[in-house]
């Protein structure tokens, strides 16, 4: 039965193994956030961060060992050295953090439907000059309006939304900037390079937040549980971005990006079955807003670049 499997997988074309990563892809973003809610029974929020990091930035030596040139080390520049904390205090002092804390506050599926917007056009029109079309504009403003349904309790008052789905906005607001200021790198680091810089830093930084916070060295609460969490935690955060390139070389990134959509199906059913979380059917609709709204984006952007 194995030896049939492999004989499959090995006849597959470049593309359909490239889409069977990018759907794992999708499971395994989706399952990130098991990991916060069980570490969050023994740490507080950012030293589960930084300890989750500085596993995923000691894999990411191992795993990357081959492709690291330390050498480059003295020929990073300021700038460069500039741009790799500010994407890592985007990405990790508020993006994960954030997102970290709305695991922790709303249903499980909101905070993945949220995490869905199609904010990358708007940062490529704010920092790129790149061309924002009405279409674009009237997508974006579709995805919020899947935000405000699945968000909004009072729809006499918009404003008023649950504490975790702001989180959930406001860290998506910060990866998309994390995001799409890769383009502001030079071509002297790899990305396998900046991930590891980026881990360190964002390591560094959460471990300084943690004491200015109060938060005391995770001397206790500690168990094997935990520290299979951990280094599991670090594992799949090291992989995310292994198969994220993968994927992306072996699929049209049109495609590709509509593929990953899937991670919303897939946290709700981790919601219902894991955390017996029941999504509403407004939090559903708003859901599928927002995801049609990614789909038809990703089309649209490959309209204008063909």
């Amino acid at each position: 039965m194995s030896n049939k499997i492999i004989n499959r997988l090995k006849v597959l074309s470049d593309h359909n193994k490239g889409v069977i990563v990018l759907v794992w892809l999708a499971f395994i973003y989706a399952i990130m956030g098991i990991f916060v809610r069980y570490l969050n029974t023994s740490f507080a929020i950012f030293q589960q961060i930084y300890l989750r990091m500085f596993a995923a930035f000691l894999m990411s030596l191992i795993f990357f060992n081959k492709s690291l040139d330390l050498s480059k080390l003295r020929r990073i520049t300021l700038k460069e050295w500039s741009l790799l904390t500010l994407r890592s205090i985007s990405f990790y002092i508020l993006g994960v953090n954030l997102f970290t804390r709305a695991l922790l506050l709303t249903k499980y599926s909101n905070v993945s439907f949220i995490g869905s917007l199609p904010l990358t056009a708007f940062f490529g029109f704010l920092l790129f000059k790149e061309k924002l079309t009405i279409k674009k504009v009237l997508l974006i403003i579709l995805a919020f309006g899947g935000v405000m349904l699945i968000s909004a309790q009072d729809y006499s008052n918009l404003l008023s939304w649950v504490k975790g789905d702001f989180y959930a906005l406001i860290s998506a607001v910060f990866f998309s900037f994390a995001y799409v200021t890769r383009k502001w790198h030079s071509n002297l680091l790899t990305n396998k390079e900046i991930t590891s810089l980026i881990l360190l830093i964002g390591s560094i930084i959460l471990f300084l937040a943690s004491i200015l916070a109060g938060e005391s060295l995770p001397s206790s609460g500690w168990s094997l549980g935990i520290i299979i969490a951990v280094l599991a935690s670090g594992f799949f955060n090291v992989l995310n971005n292994f198969l994220s390139q993968y994927g992306f070389q072996k699929v049209e990134a049109v495609h590709a990006s509509n593929i990953l959509t899937l991670e919303s199906a897939f946290a709700v059913l981790i919601g219902l079955i894991v955390f017996s979380e029941t999504p509403a059917l407004k939090e559903i609709l708003g859901g599928l807003l927002i995801v049609a709204s990614v789909i038809l984006m990703n089309k649209v952007e490959a309209k204008n670049n063909t």
